[in-house]
């Protein structure tokens, strides 16, 4: 068990505060800032990068590719309501010795629980991971929350993914374009077929039309290669991203 579990976050004023894990049960942890950042050491192959996300229009951090790649998915899938990075320092006594623990993403779900997602190490679970992951489920376990494993679809998934990622944002959002792509799609039909059907030039529609894709506007088969074949249709039914995460068992 650890001791004198403690939770460092900011309030909704934006001040830093430290509190007993109990009492963090209810706070929304996804939309409050940052209270941490990685430094980069000489020797550290990796690097912190931020996500742009649609869902809430924040950045969120990422102290590593592989976790650039879940803030993706986590932005994709519908059941994620907000989400943020590096919001909460977990503080706790261990054998004498302050230690201090700062999860990946603190996740609110549409179902209403605060998910907190943490990556294990790209080299596989080691064992200061495995105790980090025990005062997780404690603190959990404590603060009503869920722990969860990121959970990242097949490389052409994810590829495809990442390509329309890059039209995410507002600015590519036109309301005369998507309505033309949603008559030419009102029956599944072929991307190029489509494009040139909707009477607006192609180098208009296709901004729009990846935009459509990102947010579940338009579908298309994500686990093959997205091109002028991939067929295309009004609304995102697929399943390529079943879930964001992967919760453990309570």
């Amino acid at each position: 068990m650890a001791g004198e579990l403690q939770v460092l976050h900011e309030d909704s004023a934006g001040v830093r505060r430290t509190l007993p894990i109990e009492q963090m049960a209810g706070v929304p942890l996804a939309e409050r800032g940052e209270v941490w950042r990685p430094s980069r050491h000489p020797t550290q192959r990796s690097k912190a990068t931020w996500w742009w996300a649609a869902t809430n229009r924040r950045l969120v951090g990422c102290r590593s590719e592989s976790r650039l790649w879940t803030a993706l998915v986590l932005d994709f899938h519908p059941s994620v309501v907000d989400f943020g990075a590096w919001c909460a320092e977990l503080v706790w006594r261990e054998r004498g010795r302050e230690r201090r623990l700062v999860p990946d993403f603190f996740v609110q779900s549409a179902s209403g629980k605060l998910v907190v997602v943490n990556c294990s190490p790209a080299t596989g679970p080691k064992e200061r991971f495995e105790r980090q992951q025990e005062v997780l489920r404690e603190a959990c376990g404590r603060a009503g929350w869920v722990l969860a494993a990121p959970l990242l679809p097949s490389a052409t998934a994810l590829t495809n993914l990442r390509w329309v990622s890059r039209r995410r944002h507002p600015r590519f959002g036109d309301a005369q374009v998507e309505a033309a792509l949603v008559q030419a799609f009102a029956q599944p039909r072929p991307l190029l077929d489509g494009v040139d059907g909707c009477g607006v030039q192609p180098k208009l529609v296709m901004p729009r039309l990846y935009h459509m894709l990102w947010h579940r506007r338009l579908g298309t088969d994500w686990e093959a290669p997205l091109g002028p074949d991939s067929l295309l249709v009004n609304q995102d039914t697929s399943a390529v991203v079943r879930s964001a995460f992967a919760a453990e068992a309570t």
